[in-house]
């Protein structure tokens, strides 16, 4: 068995369900130069629409809310109306620099939000 051919056979199925699976909500706590955090939450609906809401942690209780649409491209989410996008991963994403890189670094594991439901 090749299982050079079985993994190129697995890395397909996985790009056919991926817009599928990533429908839902993500949370997580963002790094901040002058808070606590940015609580952040992301909701995909099925019809392409999202609702990304932060919250200021330590510095406001007001949340900031932002809706558009979605499209998923090569593994990269594009969040209309924002300059960076999110790498898709199992269960999360990671957000991307503003040059569409993966974030470097000592924080970059706090660039995440993981899939809540």
């Amino acid at each position: 068995m090749n299982s050079r051919t079985n993994a190129s056979i697995e890395n397909n199925k996985v790009g056919k369900i991926t817009e599928g699976r990533v429908v839902g909500t993500y949370q997580g706590n963002l790094p901040c130069t002058d808070c606590d955090a940015i609580m952040t939450s992301l909701t995909l609906a099925n019809d392409k629409a999202y609702t990304l809401k932060y919250i200021y942690v330590g510095k406001s209780a007001e949340p900031f809310s932002k809706t558009g649409t979605w499209e998923l491209r090569d593994g990269e989410l594009d969040l209309e109306g924002l300059d960076y996008k999110y790498k898709v991963e199992a269960d999360q994403l990671r957000q991307l620099d503003l040059s569409g890189k993966e974030i470097r670094g000592e924080l970059a594991e706090r660039y995440i939000l993981r899939f809540v439901n």
